[in-house]
């Protein structure tokens, strides 16, 4: 973590010869956003890392001791009080998932940037002649900035995965909806080319469809591109905004605009993305039975038909199961509604555990489940039906005084091919069950002329 606040402070340092002061700092927003992103890092000889990177990287391009001590206690002082403002925030106000999110962000980043600006303020008169309030608003502004466009990347940076996650996952949505990506690039070119003081906000619809259109994390990266573009685009005269802009308080106008520009699409998207949420939670209790964490039979028939109907298209074998707990109104005579709910509940982890991850399983029923497994012939799924049964006679459900109640299931099972409904084949597969019950139940019993 030192040597990547080293490397990016050193980044930071060359483009300084503008105004005395680094066109694009992003030293200070990283080592924020990976202390709060990723708490474990915030030990003290991550801190001391930091540090001494930042010293380092002005001692090696000849920065005096003197202002080297006080330009990284202003970036240190900055990035504490950002930090300690963060982490005050639940985790998903950290990751911007929330409604009021960005205003809580706001709060913070705002706070890390006076901080900055206090000690440009001090610092200003002794190290560029310049006034202190000069000092305080151009370094506050200039803070801002780069915490309004690095920092969202780190926050909303997808979690950690085994496999290293496709393109895709990362940045959803760019391959099929590719036009809000190009109007955004489109835009900054046409900024760059056409130049004037409203160039900037050329990209301002372009980011707003791209946070309508794309995910938080992604929507942050392309405010990263044009908040970066945009400041190196200045700094390298190539984008020219007007005559009047080679002073500092013209500076300081222009970094306040594209700080704002790149917060609008981030609230958009913060926004979409508690919506988002919202809706997927509104979807699980709609879909899932309360109980057992399965689909409830409305989302088993709705999911599992949808299955059929590509399995038919492509000619792929599908079985179905029909699953009824032996003597569970018995059970609950006997041990009660509560130890009958035990039982449901370590069938349903049984069932789920045991089928694969693309297979179809729902309650239908009080005591009756139904799985859709494809390209699944019948030996296969009297291999599944088998492994359930064995487990689910071998599972001991403890009571409140300790004894353990035993169960069993008897299983119905349907694999004829052909262009059979869900309806059709899941009748067929409960003949079997009843079949099974009257055959001893705790067994399988496959339909007649199953394949």
């Amino acid at each position: 973590m030192g040597a990547a606040i080293f490397a990016l402070a050193l980044l930071g340092i060359l483009s300084r010869p503008q105004l005395d002061v680094a066109s694009f700092w992003p030293a200070n927003a990283v080592m924020l956003g990976l202390l709060v992103r990723f708490p474990h890092l915030a030990r003290a000889t991550s801190w001391l890392a930091c540090a001494v990177g930042f010293f380092l990287a002005d001692a090696l391009t000849g920065s005096p001791l003197p202002a080297n001590l006080i330009l990284n206690s202003g970036n240190l002082l900055s990035v504490a009080t950002g930090y300690a403002l963060l982490m005050r925030l639940p985790e998903a106000e950290r990751a911007l998932k929330r409604p009021m999110s960005m205003v809580h962000f706001l709060r913070a980043i705002l706070a890390a940037s006076l901080v900055a600006g206090f000690v440009g303020a001090l610092a200003n008169p002794i190290l560029f002649d310049g006034p202190q309030l000069e000092g305080l608003f151009f370094w506050s502004i200039s803070e801002l900035v780069n915490y309004a466009a690095i920092l969202p990347v780190i926050l909303t940076l997808p979690a950690a995965q085994v496999a290293p996650p496709a393109r895709e996952a990362w940045f959803p949505g760019l391959r099929k909806r590719a036009a809000p990506l190009v109007t955004l690039v489109a835009s900054i070119g046409g900024s760059i080319v056409i130049g004037g003081p409203g160039a900037i906000a050329f990209p301002i619809p372009a980011l707003l469809w791209c946070a309508l259109a794309y995910r938080l994390f992604t929507t942050a990266c392309l405010a990263l591109v044009y908040a970066a573009s945009t400041l190196i685009s200045i700094r390298l005269n190539v984008m020219h905004l007007g005559d009047g802009f080679d002073t500092r308080e013209a500076l300081t106008s222009a970094r306040l605009a594209i700080a704002l520009i790149a917060l609008g699409p981030l609230v958009v998207a913060s926004v979409m993305a508690a919506r988002s949420d919202l809706l997927k939670r509104l979807r699980t209790l709609v879909d899932l039975d309360a109980m057992t964490g399965l689909r409830n039979r409305r989302a088993f028939f709705e999911h599992g038909g949808a299955l059929l109907e590509v399995c038919a298209a492509q000619n792929r074998p599908v079985s179905v199961m029909m699953l009824d707990i032996d003597h569970f109104k018995t059970i609950n005579d006997r041990h009660g509604h509560e130890m009958g709910d035990r039982v449901l509940i370590t069938f349903a982890q049984i069932l789920a555990r045991t089928v694969r991850p693309d297979d179809v399983v729902g309650r239908v029923g009080g005591e009756e489940f139904a799985v859709v497994l494809p390209d699944c012939a019948a030996v296969e799924a009297m291999a599944v039906a088998a492994r359930i049964n064995s487990q689910f006679r071998s599972a001991a459900i403890d009571q409140a005084d300790g004894a353990p109640v035993f169960a069993t299931v008897s299983i119905g099972i349907h694999a004829d091919p052909g262009p059979a409904s869900l309806e059709q084949r899941l009748s067929q597969a409960d003949k079997a069950l009843y079949r099974a019950k009257n055959s001893g139940r705790d067994t399988i019993d496959l339909s007649q002329g199953a394949q």
